[in-house]
This record gives C-alpha cells, structure tokens and sequence, in this order.
C-alpha cells in the first residue's frame, strides 16, 4: 500500500464515508453508527471495543488543540487566567463532541487498512 492510499482511504474516513466502497455513510444521526454500509454491506465494527481508537485519534486531536491554543494565547495576550480557562473548557467540551463521528469514522478506516474487512464481507 502506498502512502497515497493510506492517506486517501483516512480522508475518505473523516469524510464519514465507508473506507470499502467510499459511497455509504458511517453514520444515521448525530452519534448513531451504522452497522454495515448500506451500499456494500461492509460491517464497520466486527468485535466489541473497536470504537476506543476513534476516541484516542478525539481525546488527543481535542488536548493538543487546547494546551496548544491555551499555551500560545496565554503567551501573546496574557488574558486573565480564569475567562482564559472556561473559554477552554467550552471549547474542549464542543470539540470532542462535534468531532466524535469523524474520529470515530476515520478510526474505522484505520481499522479497515489494518484488519483486511474487505475479506469480511456479509453475501448480498
């Protein structure tokens, strides 16, 4: 696999697309994943605890904007510590949840380049 695939396949998962297909949704809702793509019938999660991955990719992208964020205004502007703290904490509180799909879409094209689902296929 070359590294333009790899790369392709990851924005094809942040885009909440199926990694197989690249045409079905990973998600139904707001939060709500879907089972299998509804174009291929790939099945996004085959065993319990898949979806930890997407909240590791959520928690570091979210702790490394914010102390990234935290430490370059606090450096430039010396704003009073206690706006500067709720401002945030608002802010890492909305990341993680507006965040969450394509985290948890682009951990399931992880574990599509990783695990060989295609092979995993249910018959049509």
């Amino acid at each position: 696999m070359t590294p333009g695939y790899l790369l392709h396949k990851l924005w094809v998962g942040a885009r909440l697309r199926c990694p197989h297909c690249e045409r079905g949704r990973t998600f139904s809702g707001l939060l709500k994943v879907n089972q299998t793509c509804s174009e291929c019938g790939l099945r996004f999660e085959c065993e319990d605890g898949e979806s930890v991955g997407g909240m590791y990719i959520n928690l570091a992208l979210a702790e490394l904007t914010t102390m990234g964020g935290f430490f370059l205004i606090h450096s430039l502007y010396q704003p009073p510590l206690l706006p500067h703290l709720v401002f945030w904490i608002v802010y890492n509180i909305t990341f993680v949840v507006l965040f969450y799909r394509h985290a948890r879409s682009t951990w399931m094209s992880v574990s599509y380049l990783t695990s060989g689902q295609q092979a995993d296929l249910p018959p049509r």
